[in-house]
């Protein structure tokens, strides 16, 4: 892998605002085995459900799922909807926290107009054991083969 010592800054890369247009939003499915909705997992399935909907009106949605199996049990939830707007990748996550662990997108006017922020995730700093989620955004990398910044902040 070849080294750039510049930054993404100088290589006329930004961060775009939130209000900006966007391609696509990144959801990672969450797990009944998960710790963010103890005794709570069910409930928060049709919230999760409203909300892809209501993204999907207007943009993308690619969600990250661990497994086939995973995968299925999102699409259940989902059924009814237009698929035509999901797509699914399989990048496993602990944790449905995207905004913590998921790529963070650069832009720029020239090609690459992409690439990926590599925040080096480290769950929530070390307060939880090491996780499938701290690969997530080296995943996504892969599979989108984009350009890709390693940070640690």
């Amino acid at each position: 892998m070849k080294i750039d010592p510049q930054t993404p800054t100088q290589l006329g890369y930004r961060m775009p605002a939130e209000w900006e247009p966007h391609a696509a939003t990144w959801l990672s499915w969450p797990r009944r085995e998960g710790i963010s909705f103890p005794d709570s997992f069910d409930r928060v399935l049709p919230t999760l459900r409203a909300m892809v909907e209501a993204l999907i009106e207007s943009e993308q949605v690619c969600i990250n799922v661990c497994n086939g199996a995973h995968e299925a049990e999102a699409r259940e939830v989902l059924r009814e909807l237009s698929m035509e707007r999901i797509t699914f990748h399989r990048i496993p996550t602990n944790e449905p926290w995207c905004r913590d662990h998921g790529p963070i997108f650069l832009k720029r006017d020239l090609d690459p107009k992409l690439a990926i922020v590599d925040w080096d995730y480290n769950a929530w700093g070390n307060r939880y054991p090491p996780s499938i989620s701290m690969k997530s955004c080296r995943r996504a990398w892969r599979r989108l083969s984009i350009y890709r910044f390693f940070l640690r902040g």
